[in-house]
């Protein structure tokens, strides 16, 4: 519904007052690449190619795996490492006591706190009284601390999205940074569906689902063991788009629903129950369903609510995408660069068979239940990131999201990040 796998989705990405950088050219491939893709995963619903596909003999690298049947006895964190000495202290407790864990990170969130607010009264102080050259020092002091801080909390923010894949007994799936067969094993996509969304959301993650995997109305989808390979970067925007995807529907959801209840018990007066405050008295559709819903919004609605709220869960969100897949800008320039000039989704598709199979772009060989399960995590991990900001904010002000175009997640450059990395 909101995300396609397409030119569109790209242009989507662009943040609210950022300026588009890219040429013709760029324009073009990047719409065929997207193009060549949704080819490719259409190609699971030609039974000859399946069989064919299925037959071969798994040859480039040794298969990954991530199966809730075989948990360790030691939980390990997502595939992203965390340096700070909170992030540290959470992730042992992870292992070794998680029922220490939340109460744990909400104490360093209020330490965290406590320092913030500590360090904004001696800068107010020291701009009141203090020299200039003094003054020059002392900021550089203090954006130090801060970004050690948000680094901090971006960190726990992280590893308390990995702490709910954990209480839904769902491991994250191991980095995939370089390529080959994957196996992610089987486990209960109960945990990744109904336990985690309302049944309005569940819809429309299905029809996001059905939309990256081209399935849309085939019964074979529920027991795909077709394979397909296709180029990381494009599993790594799959991925990327998914969760923005998560992260957005689930705040879309929590409004949908306490308007709804809202409506239900006369919040908008009883006399008065089709005023025009009330936002389900003049659609029809918009109460009959979330994706009615969504579809009533008005421009600023959309730009309201597409926008991801604070830099602590950008950084979140970036942390995950690039521990799976490295850097996507850098893999786009390597396809964009072994693809060349293009004119038609044949050939861009020919091309990337051949980039793919000469090894001069790294892929992945997965199956559609393994897509499937990469598709899915990729949405929770969203929603659940959404989830955790929100307690986060009850705790810790967070910091607001910058402007800036997420080039972690949409492949785009991406200047002025606020953390070198």
């Amino acid at each position: 519904l909101i995300f396609r796998i397409s030119f569109q989705t790209v242009e989507a990405m662009s943040w609210p007052g950022s300026k588009p950088s890219r040429s013709r050219a760029h324009v073009l491939i990047a719409a065929l690449l997207f193009g060549a893709l949704a080819e490719r995963l259409a190609a699971f619903t030609n039974p000859w190619y399946r069989n064919a596909r299925s037959v071969q003999s798994a040859r480039t690298r040794p298969q990954l795996h991530a199966s809730s049947s075989e948990l360790p006895d030691k939980w390990k964190a997502g595939p992203a490492e965390v340096y700070s000495g909170v992030a540290q202290k959470a992730v042992y407790l992870m292992k070794e006591n998680p029922t220490l864990f939340d109460m744990t990170v909400d104490e360093e969130l209020e330490k965290l706190q406590e320092q913030k607010e500590e360090e904004e009264k001696r800068k107010n102080e020291m701009e009141a009284n203090a020299k200039e050259d003094t003054l020059v020092l002392r900021r550089r002091i203090e954006e130090v601390k801060m970004n050690d801080r948000i680094r901090a909390v971006t960190e726990l923010l992280y590893l308390k999205v990995c702490r709910k894949f954990q209480q839904l007994q769902v491991p994250l799936i191991p980095a995939l940074k370089e390529g080959g067969d994957v196996r992610f094993g089987n486990i209960d996509l109960k945990a990744l569906t109904s336990d985690i969304y309302s049944q309005d959301a569940l819809e429309l993650v299905r029809e996001h689902l059905f939309r990256i995997i081209g399935q849309q109305g085939n019964p074979s989808f529920a027991g795909g063991m077709g394979v397909v390979q296709i180029a990381l970067f494009q599993a790594g925007q799959v991925y990327a788009m998914s969760a923005m995807f998560g992260y957005y529907l689930r705040r879309v959801d929590q409004r949908y629903q306490l308007e709804k209840l809202a409506g239900n018990f006369g919040a908008w007066g009883e006399k008065a129950p089709e005023t025009t405050s009330n936002p389900f008295s003049q659609d029809q559709g918009a109460a009959d369903s979330l994706k009615g819903y969504i579809e009533s919004f008005g421009a600023d609605e959309v730009q309201s609510m597409w926008s991801v709220t604070s830099m602590e869960t950008q950084m979140a969100m970036e942390s995950q995408v690039t521990a799976l897949f490295g850097d996507l800008r850098a893999l786009k320039d390597k396809l964009v660069n072994a693809l060349g000039m293009v004119s038609s989704p044949e050939e861009a598709t020919a091309k990337l068979e051949q980039a793919i199979k000469s090894k001069e772009v790294e892929s992945l060989r997965l199956t559609s239940d393994d897509l499937r399960r990469l598709v899915l995590e990729a949405v929770a991990y969203g929603s659940l990131l959404n989830d955790s900001e929100k307690q986060f904010d009850c705790i810790y002000e967070l910091t607001p999201a910058s402007t800036r175009i997420m080039g972690v997640l949409t492949g785009e450059d991406d200047e002025g990040r606020m953390l070198n990395e």
